[in-house]
């Protein structure tokens, strides 16, 4: 069976991510469509990053992860094929792929342009899910692609360490309200702080002095 997976910003009161999974069904009328998540932040490519890097490891091989974040062609000038630790990301080159992957990927492609209407606003249904047609029907990914970089690069937002101060950012807020921050277990424990007094202060005022 062929897995897709969705994750966009288009949240769950418009009709996008219907259209998007009625052609799957359509084109590949045995796939397994999956909604990894609507509610992204609009075009907030760092927490679909954390998102994705958390959710797509657990998925079988040759899954394909379709992203509709941020797909303006004329803005970012390339479409992009993934294929990371044997699964296939497709989305814009809008910063997202420089910030999802752990190693940096080798086999990174370019959908043709001869495929892309640049003035078409819903690529994602009108061509991605054509690119994962292709995918699961096994065609060779040079005969509509071709290798290339990821162009677009972000760098991802590092807490700033002063002394025995850790300046951190929340990045995402999951559905229990949970804030994730980028501070890691392994710098704060580079601290010693779990061995001595310590406050994390969420506000100017506000602050906790223990961990649960």
């Amino acid at each position: 069976m062929a897995f897709i997976t969705l994750t966009s910003d288009y949240g769950h009161s418009s009709h996008y991510v219907a259209a998007i999974k009625g052609l799957l069904y359509k084109q590949i009328p045995k796939v397994h469509v999956i909604d990894i998540t609507h509610t992204i932040t609009p075009h907030d490519v760092l927490q679909t990053a954390y998102i994705l890097k958390h959710a797509s490891p657990n998925f079988p091989e040759n899954t394909i992860h379709i992203i509709s974040i941020d797909t303006s062609y004329s803005k970012h000038q390339q479409f992009l094929i993934i294929n990371y630790k044997k699964q296939f990301f497709i989305g814009a080159d809008n910063g997202l792929f420089s910030l999802l992957f752990d190693e940096p990927p080798e086999n990174i492609f370019a959908i043709n342009s001869d495929l892309i209407n640049p003035d078409d606003l819903f690529p994602d249904k009108n061509l991605f899910v054509n690119i994962a047609a292709k995918i699961i029907d096994g065609e060779d990914l040079n005969l509509f692609s071709s290798k290339t970089i990821i162009r677009n690069i972000k760098q991802n937002i590092s807490p700033v360490v002063e002394g025995n101060l850790i300046r951190g950012s929340i990045i995402f807020i999951d559905g229990y309200g949970n804030a994730i921050t980028n501070i890691s277990k392994e710098l704060f424990e580079s601290k010693n702080f779990e061995k001595s007094r310590f406050a994390i202060f969420y506000r100017k005022k506000d602050k906790i002095t223990y961990i649960s």
